[in-house]
This record gives structure tokens, sequence and C-alpha cells, in this order.
């Protein structure tokens, strides 16, 4: 009771004399007045602000690998050099690749050659087939006209034989006459059956013309195949063509190559890093808020940025994207407890923020600090 009693005479004594002196002395009040004001203003940044120091630079740097086997011949570019999309940054070599290639653009050729080849065969065929079948039909009409002529001259010829036979028994008609119908109805008779005989053949010369198509069907069938094979020959050419499109590294983006792995004459592995680059002008922040600010942290706000490189740089930015897991949840190497002993730590949440254009250029991993206006 006597002490609290005591420290209670004591703070008011002290505030006493802080007055008495404020108003013995002018310069005193102002100057206190001005660190009554920069309190009030940096309490009032305090409570609209997020600051974190636990934040750096951060861009896409992409790593070049070879997609395939081979020597390199040429590095084009070196570390720190600007490049531009698709610019040259390397190559392999390339003669075993356009050995084969030449090989299948040989092979290429000559089916090209087979299947026309075998197109003016089929051509061929069709207009010859087509000419007898017409020459056949023809043929065959013909042979039916002859028989329509001869067939009524047949039949006259077989009843003036029958006639004969009665009238040459009576005397009516001489035997030299009736050998004479005789001889004509049998002749008439073989033109019958010649006439006859042709159309037959001129039918089967049609039947052989109509088989004839199944030839060209045939040829149809075979150019198919051919065609197949072609497109599998230009199928391996194109791969081989990609595969040479393959063997020159280019850049996949407008950046500045940060490191190299390789030099001319190494032998390069599939999927090896060769080099990484990155574009400069596509830069955030990447900043870790403690898990108990991060409330007050929304998409769209604004942050200032200070650099730890270029002190005299000050940038200006929003936050464009907040996590949605602490960052101990990405850790490689979880930290179990199994000893039951609990150490409380705050946890921090990633932010990504989003930077304006800067005329000076920044590196992915620089160190910052930034301050997140968390007013609206």
């Amino acid at each position: 009771m006597n002490g609290g009693f005591k420290t209670k005479i004591r703070v008011r004594t002290v505030l006493r004399r802080i007055k008495l002196g404020v108003v013995r002395h002018p310069v005193g009040l102002v100057m206190f007045l001005l660190i009554l004001l920069a309190g009030g203003f940096w309490l009032h940044h305090r409570l609209i602000h997020v600051e974190e120091n636990d934040a750096k630079t951060a861009g896409e740097v992409v790593t070049i690998a070879s997609r395939l086997d081979g020597w390199l011949v040429v590095r084009s570019v070196m570390e720190g050099d600007h490049v531009s999309k698709g610019q040259v940054l390397g190559e392999l070599d390339t003669r075993d690749a356009r050995l084969r290639l030449a090989t299948l653009e040989n092979n290429l050729a000559a089916s090209d050659a087979r299947i026309r080849e075998t197109m003016i065969q089929r051509d061929t065929m069709r207009q010859t087939t087509e000419a007898g079948v017409d020459d056949a039909k023809a043929q065959i009409a013909a042979a039916k006209a002859a028989i329509a002529v001869v067939e009524p001259q047949a039949k006259l010829a077989h009843a003036d034989l029958a006639r004969a036979d009665v009238l040459v028994g009576g005397g009516a008609v001489s035997r030299e006459s009736w050998d004479h119908t005789r001889s004509t109805k049998l002749q008439q008779e073989a033109s019958l059956r010649q006439s006859r005989s042709q159309l037959v053949a001129r039918q089967a010369a049609l039947t052989q013309a109509f088989a004839q198509r199944g030839q060209v069907s045939v040829l149809n069938q075979q150019i198919e195949v051919l065609r197949r094979e072609r497109a599998a020959l230009a199928a391996q050419v194109d791969q081989i063509r990609q595969e040479i499109a393959d063997r020159t590294l280019r850049a996949p983006c407008d950046g500045i190559v940060d490191t190299t792995f390789i030099h001319a004459g190494d032998y390069v592995q599939a999927g090896q890093w060769l080099m990484m680059i990155h574009n400069p002008n596509d830069v955030w922040v990447e900043a870790n808020v403690k898990e108990t600010e991060i409330g007050k942290v929304h998409i769209g706000q604004a942050v200032s940025v200070k650099v730890d490189a270029y002190p005299n740089l000050k940038l200006h930015g929003e936050v464009f994207r907040v996590g949605n897991a602490a960052t101990n949840q990405f850790a490689l190497l979880p930290s179990p407890n199994p000893s039951g002993n609990f150490t409380k730590i705050t946890q921090r949440v990633p932010v990504r923020i989003a930077l304006g254009k800067s005329r000076q250029p920044l590196q992915p991993g620089l160190m910052v600090e930034v301050s997140i206006n968390v007013a609206n």
C-alpha cells in the first residue's frame, strides 16, 4: 500500500516539474508539441500500415535445357547479356541428323515417284478398260444386228427346203434346184450359228472388260498403301527436321542471362541445365507477413517498397496475391515435436506484390522492405 502510494506521488511530482519547465521555457513547449505530433503521426502510420522486412524481389527465372543429347558446338551468349525472344543461345552438332534427313528425303522422293507411276498405270488401265467395255458393247450390238438379219433368212431357207422336199418327190422341182435350196439353207444356218458365236464371244469380251475394272480398284488400293507409306516417311522427315531445330537453343523470352553451366565443346545430356535467364521487366516482391497481421492485408492495397541495394529508389506497387497457407507448410523438412515440448512461433503467410515500372532494373533475390497501406 505504502509503496504504491509513494509511486503515485513520484509520478505526480515528475509531471508537475515537466509542466513548470514547459511554462517557463516556450521553446520546450514547442518541442513537446512537436514530439507529441510526431508520436501521433507515427502511431497513426503504424495503425494503418503493415510493415515487413522479410521480403525480397522475385521473378520468373527460366532454366534453359536441351531436349536432345549432343556436342555443344556454339554458345552465343555469356552471363549478363541481354537477349531477345527467339535469339540463338547455343547450337548442338547436327551432322548426324542432317545425314539421316538426306536419306529420308531421298526415300520420300522415291515414294513420290512410285505413287506417280502407279497412278499412271491406274489411269491407263482405266482408259483401256473403258475402251474395252465400249468396244465389247459395240461388238455385241453388231452381233445382235447380224443375228437379226441372218435369222429370218435362215428361217426362210428352212421353209424353202421343206417345200422343195415335197415338190421334188412329185417331179415339180428338179433335183438340181432342190440341191441349191438345201445349200442355201445350210449356208444360212451356218451364218446364224456364226453370228450367235460372235455374240457369245462379244459378251465374254464385255465380261472380261468389266473384270479389268477390278484391276483399277487394285491399283487404287496400291496407291493408298503407297500414300500411307509416304505419310510415314514424311512424319519421319518432320521429326528429323524438328530434331535439327531443337538442336538450336533459342531464348523463350526477352531477358538477361543470369548464369551459364556449359561451354562450347561440352557434351550435353537431354534435360541438362545449360543456362538461366530472367525477364527484368517481370519482377515482383514476395513478402512473408506475420499471421497476426495477415487478416488486414487484401488484394489491391497500395504498397511502398524500399530496396536495400538501391537506398534512393522508391517503388510503389499493390498486393497481387495473398497466400492460402503459411510458409511452414512448404518446408522440405517438417519439424515434428516428438518430445512434447512446444514453443509457439509466429508463422508467416506469403504475399505477392506487383510492382510498377521502374527505370532501375531489379534483380530477383534482392532484399526489400514493404509497407502495406491497410486503411482501405
